[in-house]
């Protein structure tokens, strides 16, 4: 019966009062109203098992008491014992009529035992005889769904207990109990969850500080190198052509193309410290994002065009800007979305051997700026494209690749292009062409 419950029940049986006998039952059960209150007052497990032996060794006049709940194994377990002035028995004190309280466990059903040693079958129990017992009393906790444990209390002084009023108490108070530990176990349980979850968090954390705290480092290593080779290679390139200048028209064609050479492996290695920044950057969180509205086609895809005009016509490559739209403005970092475009366009025609590059701006389904640099190159195999945009990945590894690069470029275009809130997507198909697409907000 649940404590709202049993309540209901006292205050009806109090308006029900007629007799001398109705008031001493009344009294009865405000007692017990009393008793289950008190053992209702706490969710912490050890004040409530207290409260409970402390109050079943009270009312039944017992000399001591023990409580014992079933532990993860189903084994009954001792957790309590006390004596009749509230002093703790320790496991050692422990010695019971164990028979009684297996059996009590097993069944479900309480046991109420007085002159134990005038009665034969009780008293040829080692326990029992040994410990001079003369009243026991025992009930089972159970809650609505399970047996949690039993309550005990003894005593080697006769008692009258086979009366109503103390057995029907008893076996209230142990109903009333096992439902308050049980609030306290589940309590308990949730108490020690939450602080292994606060630790396991503390762990994650310190874990994830240390992993950002490594990436960090790794980033501003990168980008520390970057500054020191890109300062001597400007000033090799510089001195390089500063001597080609000088000497230009006294040297042959062969030397001529070895400075032609020089200055190639120098953009190369710039280029390289250039994807290098700014994949650090993105990493450590320094990357100053600046919105802007600007014209996409004018500020943007025309300087790139011509950028990009003659190397294409060095490959004899057709590289077309296609309008489709008069409406090409937009709201992003001009920068980062330069940058998203030189790059697609760079591997565009890196990647073609022959045939076309175009890149078409124009308004999507949903009526936005979209940009699409589509080419007639070597393509992309279908089970590489997942790995696309992750940094230092190539579809081609090793020495023995056909087209130089680092993997940065694509990986820097995704970051740029989530930056900006823009989706990019890819259509490719092996010796047929590459479709690079990306939709502004």
């Amino acid at each position: 019966m649940k404590y709202q419950e049993l309540k209901k029940f006292v205050e009806e049986q109090k308006k029900q009062i007629q007799n001398p006998l109705d008031i001493h039952r009344s009294e009865h059960l405000k007692i017990i109203l009393d008793i289950v209150n008190s053992i209702n007052k706490s969710l912490i497990l050890d004040e409530v098992l207290a409260l409970v032996l402390e109050q079943a060794i009270s009312f039944t006049e017992s000399d001591r008491g023990f409580i014992v709940l079933k532990n993860d194994k189903g084994d009954l377990e001792f957790k309590l014992g006390l004596d009749s002035d509230g002093h703790k028995l320790t496991i050692e004190d422990f010695s019971i009529s164990k028979t009684v309280v297996d059996e009590v466990f097993i069944t479900g059903e309480s046991r109420f035992i007085e002159s134990a040693q005038s009665d034969d079958d009780h008293k040829k129990r080692k326990s029992i005889f040994n410990l001079d017992l003369q009243t026991i009393l025992c009930s089972p906790l159970s809650t609505s769904t399970e047996k949690i444990g039993v309550i005990y209390v003894d005593s080697k002084h006769l008692h009258k207990i086979k009366v109503k009023e103390i057995t029907d108490t008893f076996e209230i108070l142990a109903g009333q109990a096992a439902m308050a530990i049980r609030n306290a176990q589940l309590f308990k349980g949730q108490l020690e969850a939450n602080r292994a979850l606060e630790e396991s968090n503390k762990e994650l954390i310190v874990a994830k500080e240390e992993a950002e705290k490594s990436d960090r480092l790794k980033s501003e290593f990168l980008a520390q190198m970057s500054h020191e080779i890109r300062t001597p290679i400007h000033i090799l390139m510089s001195y390089s052509n500063l001597i080609r200048d000088e000497i230009e028209e006294n040297v042959d064609d062969d030397l001529k193309s070895n400075f032609n050479a020089i200055e190639d492996a120098g953009k190369r290695i710039i280029r390289t410290t250039d994807l290098i920044l700014n994949m650090s950057e993105i990493a450590t969180g320094t990357y100053e994002y600046n919105e802007e509205d600007f014209d996409l086609f004018d500020n943007v895809l025309k300087s790139i065009y011509e950028e990009f005009k003659m190397l294409a016509s060095d490959k004899k490559l057709e590289l077309n800007l296609i309008k489709e739209t008069d409406d090409t403005s937009i709201t992003a970092d001009k920068y980062s979305t330069y940058q998203i475009f030189t790059n697609l366009v760079d591997n565009a025609v890196k990647y073609t051997e022959k045939g076309k590059i175009d890149v078409i701006i124009y308004k999507n389904d949903d009526g936005k700026v979209s940009v699409t640099v589509a080419d007639t190159g070597i393509g992309i195999a279908g089970e590489y494209i997942p790995n696309l945009f992750k940094p230092f990945m190539q579809e081609e590894q090793g020495y023995s690749r056909r087209f130089e690069g680092n993997g940065l470029g694509l990986a820097l275009v995704k970051n740029y292009c989530d930056l900006n809130q823009a989706a990019i997507s890819v259509e490719s198909e092996k010796k047929v062409g590459s479709r690079f697409t990306v939709n502004f907000k």
